[in-house]
């Protein structure tokens, strides 16, 4: 008798999207299948991701198509998350920099976008958000924050740490895997290339259930702890791919400033949520980045 296989089916329907929201998702789910069918089943990101067993996306511009998506996968090992602290943080840390690795550098990234994944990773980046940049008060915080808002996407563009993001690293898609080191995520709809700390600054504020002490302590405790599973897993050997250097902490913290201020753009458009350490961290950002942003 063959063995018993249990799989997830996942069957979307998006026929024929005309605002600039329905066309958003109906591409994110594009992207998701793709994930499935051209990337999860490559060992290296083993066991961060569920394998695909198949996907049947059909073509987002033809006027005829019933807009049917469908995606196989194989179930998540354990139940997923609810809160992320302590050792379940750390192995969301470990995971996220096994996924980043993989496609670490722009060469990598861009070879996985023309493979399918989006051109711009996360569901918040600016040009997706126009609604929500004009939603944005011009007084206060908000106000320079929204003047600045081009010139911090383009550092982030421009920046010389770039791969492949997951783009919505909350519990909820999240489990633990078999490997309790790691854990297992789901959800790539906004799966594709930005600068990697942009993944880490939303899973700061809006996945992990962080210390008093996030900004003296365990923030940096997380970016080595990133930086040498980076390693682990190739960035900054020579050679293929991996010519890419190993991101420095100074650097990278310096990135993390930026993808917070470009996270919390879009919130102040949107609604502000997650850990309440954000708004005074991007007010020093911004008063620290003076000089960058006074042209903006």
């Amino acid at each position: 008798m063959a063995p018993t296989v249990t799989i997830i089916a996942k069957r979307i329907s998006c026929p024929n999207p005309r605002t600039f929201g329905d066309k958003r998702k109906a591409s994110s789910y594009h992207v998701e299948a793709r994930w499935y069918e051209a990337h999860a089943n490559d060992p290296a990101l083993s066991p961060i991701c569920c394998r695909g067993l198949l996907s049947h996306p059909q073509n987002l511009d033809d006027e005829n198509d019933c807009g049917i998506i469908t995606i196989l996968m194989t179930p998540l090992p354990r139940p997923t998350l609810h809160t992320m602290r302590g050792p379940v943080a750390a192995a969301a840390v470990r995971s996220v920099a096994r996924l980043h690795a993989r496609y670490w550098g722009r060469f990598s990234a861009d070879e996985a976008v023309c493979r399918g994944l989006a051109q711009q990773g996360t569901y918040w980046y600016l040009d997706t958000r126009p609604d929500e940049l004009d939603a944005m008060s011009n007084m206060g915080l908000d106000g320079r924050l929204k003047r600045a808002a081009k010139t911090i996407d383009f550092a982030l563009k421009e920046h010389q740490y770039q791969t492949i993001v997951h783009g919505d690293l909350k519990a909820c898609n999240m489990s633990l895997a078999e490997d309790d080191s790691y854990v297992t995520l789901v959800d790539f709809q906004y799966c594709g290339k930005a600068c990697p700390a942009k993944d880490l600054a939303y899973l700061f504020v809006c996945g992990m259930d962080i210390d008093d002490d996030f900004e003296e302590r365990q923030e940096e405790e997380f970016l080595r702890l990133y930086i040498e599973e980076l390693q682990r897993n190739g960035v900054g050997k020579s050679g293929g791919d991996r010519d890419a250097p190993l991101p420095t902490l100074e650097v990278l913290t310096d990135a993390l400033d930026l993808a917070y201020c470009d996270l919390y753009r879009w919130m102040c458009g949107w609604g502000v949520w997650g850990n309440g350490f954000l708004h005074e961290r991007v007010e020093r950002c911004l008063a620290e980045k003076a000089k960058l942003f006074e042209k903006s």
